[in-house]
């Protein structure tokens, strides 16, 4: 019979070898007399997914064989259309997780866009690093930590429970980038990649335990590639990867109000061959916007000269907020969304679950959803130190502006609410991340596109609570109710992801 009460928690050779183990930690005796090596579970976790006894492992592949057996007795005719179903979350982990785990995060994650002009930062660079990356190297750990924290957070176990798996191999990940850097081994993609797995990982529990993201390795990330900078940064790989780390510099300091170095600035001169995509255009102004955030932070004292640098941080302000705007008329046309306004072509049930003043916007992808959106919350923050510096300031069209101002960020977080349906669909609860059932609103006729289904469900609601988190900070600038309505699509978020405290 298979043993009912708690695993065994002996070392695998003495399980191996039908011995009784002390379980002594790091070596137990039997294997210190015999000296060899003494490896035991990484979590009770992992001793729980190991089978009990050779009875039940083979009593699991008979019936995996018959299932087999049958499928192949129904194979369609050569005539028949055969349908594959993509990839799904299995309701029982199958015993080589990890690979399963690493299979799910490029099928889901990375590979489902078909789109040319898709920038995705330092994900689109993964794939080919990873395909070389040396047994020993730290991408490796922080791969399987994201996908690891990825598949259990679609199996409704929480990253941040003691169960996960996935923390050991953060572990491992942060202790093989210390360990080469020790070493004094040049820092290649495949490091600098990791620190932002290691980022993204951080990200990926944060958001599943409802708490804010620090963003602890970004700025180690920038210390790297000054080490990097030594190497030739001569491939397509690696000026993508950089760019992926400057992108993620330039998103944390908007997001904390920290300045953005020289440093950063200077990484342009490496990537002058890379093609100059609208990220990267909208990025340069960002970096502008972050500073300038920085320097408004000064209005608050109450020196002689604040009426003068008021003044010239409001032409900064205007000046940035006529290059976003003009941004935008230089963006690939397929970017610009497409606004539905009548009621009755919008699935009810999207209508349901949330929308927002009757009236919703599609994009041309997940990720040119959350360009746009980052794009209107650089333009909030340019009104916003507009109005800082207006408090400060002898001009007698200040009433004026101040009403124009606020009127525009009341416009561009209305802009970003109507986006939740496209991110969302009608999703109240959690669904399966391949689910077709999922209603998307949609132009006429035109079928919601198939990847839409797969990657709206695995970036749509960490895009969308992230720029939620900037609105709220807006409180009175709002309108009426506006702060209470994204506070419930908040809330629907958390409980779509089951996100929440472990």
């Amino acid at each position: 019979m298979v043993n009912p009460g708690k695993p065994s928690g002996a070392c695998e050779l003495c399980r191996k070898r039908r011995i009784k183990c002390d379980e002594e930690k790091p070596t137990c005796s039997y294997c210190r007399k015999k000296q060899v090596p003494c490896c035991f579970p990484k979590s009770a976790f992992e001793v729980a997914w190991r089978d009990q006894n050779e009875v039940a492992s083979k009593a699991v592949r008979r019936r995996l064989n018959a299932r087999e057996k049958a499928d192949s007795d129904a194979e369609p005719s050569s005539t028949q259309l055969v349908t594959r179903q993509s990839f799904h979350v299995p309701s029982v982990l199958p015993q080589d997780y990890e690979d399963y785990a690493i299979t799910f995060f490029f099928t889901s994650y990375l590979l489902p866009s078909t789109l040319p002009d898709h920038q995705r930062g330092f994900l689109g660079c993964l794939y080919p690093v990873w395909t070389r990356a040396a047994p020993s190297s730290p991408l490796r750990p922080a791969m399987n930590a994201v996908a690891q924290a990825l598949l259990e957070a679609w199996s409704f176990l929480n990253p941040n429970s003691p169960q996960s798996l996935a923390g050991s191999h953060y572990a491992q990940g942060v202790a093989a980038v210390r360990r080469q850097l020790l070493n004094g081994e040049d820092i290649d993609d495949d490091v600098l990649l990791a620190t932002l797995l290691l980022d993204m990982y951080d990200g990926i529990r944060s958001f599943c335990g409802a708490r804010p993201h620090e963003s602890p390795h970004v700025r180690g990330s920038a210390a790297l590639i000054e080490n990097r900078r030594k190497l030739p940064i001569n491939s397509k790989t690696s000026q993508g990867t950089l760019l992926g780390v400057r992108s993620r510099i330039v998103g944390d300091a908007l997001k904390k109000g920290e300045p953005v170095s020289t440093n950063v600035l200077s990484w342009t001169t490496s990537t002058q061959n890379s093609p100059r995509t609208p990220e990267l255009e909208l990025e340069a102004i960002n970096v502008e916007v972050a500073n300038l955030q920085v320097a408004a932070l000064g209005l608050n004292s109450s020196s002689p000269g604040m009426a003068a640098l008021a003044s010239q941080l409001l032409a900064s302000a205007k000046e940035l907020d006529q290059r976003l705007v003009s941004w935008t008329a230089t963006m690939p046309e397929k970017w610009v969304p497409y606004c539905i306004l009548d009621l009755e072509t919008i699935p009810p049930s999207v209508r349901d679950a949330g929308l927002y003043q009757n009236h919703c916007t599609i994009h041309r992808s997940i990720w040119t959803a959350d360009t746009l959106n980052g794009h209107c919350c650089s333009r909030i923050k340019t009104g916003l130190v507009t109005l800082a510096c207006l408090e400060h300031v002898d001009d007698p069209a200040a009433d004026i502006t101040r009403l124009n101002t606020r009127t525009t960020i009341q416009d561009l977080a209305d802009t970003i609410c109507a986006s939740v349906a496209y991110h969302l669909g009608d999703r109240t609860e959690p669904r399966r991340i391949d689910d077709k059932d999922i209603q998307y609103p949609q132009i006429r006729d035109i079928p919601t596109p198939e990847e839409h289904y797969v990657t709206a469900a695995a970036y749509g609601g960490m895009f969308l609570m992230k720029r939620f988190v900037e609105l709220l900070a807006l409180g009175p600038l709002l309108r009426a109710g506006q702060q209470q309505w994204i506070l419930g699509q908040m809330g629907r978020i958390k409980k779509i992801y089951l996100a929440r405290p472990a």
